[in-house]
């Protein structure tokens, strides 16, 4: 049995999505997603709460299914 790997990212869009289409194949929707993560650092049991810091990861996402992919692309904005 083949299992899925199920993720869902909450981000800014980072670009308006392309659709682009290579000859003989299906149309893809690809647009960028930025997530963040922040810490802060020190063990956090001093009077000072220690400086925040912050990652930002960049994703790219590419949409191949024919219906979600024309959604994607007409209604996901920078």
């Amino acid at each position: 049995v083949a299992a899925i790997n199920r993720v869902q990212l909450l981000g800014r869009v980072g670009q308006d999505p392309v659709m682009r289409q290579v000859e003989g194949r299906n149309p893809v929707t690809i647009f960028s997603i930025a997530t963040n993560e922040m810490w802060r650092s020190g063990d956090g049991e001093t009077s000072s709460p220690g400086d925040i810091s912050q990652k930002t990861t960049w994703h790219r996402i590419s949409v191949f299914k024919p219906g979600l992919r024309d959604v994607a692309y007409q209604y996901v904005k920078k």
